[in-house]
């Protein structure tokens, strides 16, 4: 009866190890996604359709708020408003892709150049250690984790995890603006 006991409560300290590190596994597969450039692994752990859609209200709120004090004094600041919102909608689609999302987690900003596409000057190695570069890790609550990672100029990007079922997806990023 103890080592039936001892052999459960083994099991269950086991298997709540395993919830606390998917995080970090997830984190793994998508630093390894990255390094391969492969991305159909990084789609299985990014939900690039959610990911988009929060990025892109982060991006309209922000922009609403400038355009909000020009409202008052300019009658064409509503139709520029309509313009600049389909401007971000396309400027999201085309920087959230797997390489766009490599630069950001490496604190960089993202470029259209296509020279760096092209041409990878880093071996893997050193490219897998600058995904994440510095960053920091949390729990947010049961169902979200956060890594932070500092840019050049001081201030952290935020990539957020949702936990699903078992395992975790990146689901949203937090831009500083």
């Amino acid at each position: 009866m103890k080592k039936a006991v001892w052999i459960i409560g083994i099991v269950i300290i086991a298997f709540i190890g395993f919830l606390a590190a998917t995080p970090y596994i997830t984190v793994s597969n998508i630093k390894t996604a990255v390094v391969e450039k492969d991305s159909e692994k990084l789609s299985e752990n990014v939900d690039f359709p959610i990911f988009r859609q929060n990025l892109k209200k982060q991006f309209n709120t922000a922009m609403m708020k400038n355009v909000g004090r020009e409202l008052r004094n300019n009658p064409f600041a509503a139709i520029a408003a309509g313009f600049a919102t389909n401007m971000v909608d396309g400027v999201v689609d085309s920087f959230v892709t797997p390489s766009g999302l490599a630069m950001l987690m490496e604190g960089k900003k993202p470029s259209l150049s296509r020279s760096r596409r092209r041409n990878p000057s880093n071996t893997d190695q050193a490219n897998r250690d600058d995904v994440f570069k510095n960053a920091r890790y949390s729990y947010d609550s049961f169902n979200r984790f956060s890594i932070y990672v500092p840019t050049d100029t001081g201030e952290e990007i935020r990539f957020i995890l949702q936990r699903e079922g078992l395992s975790w997806k990146m689901v949203d990023m937090i831009v500083p603006i």
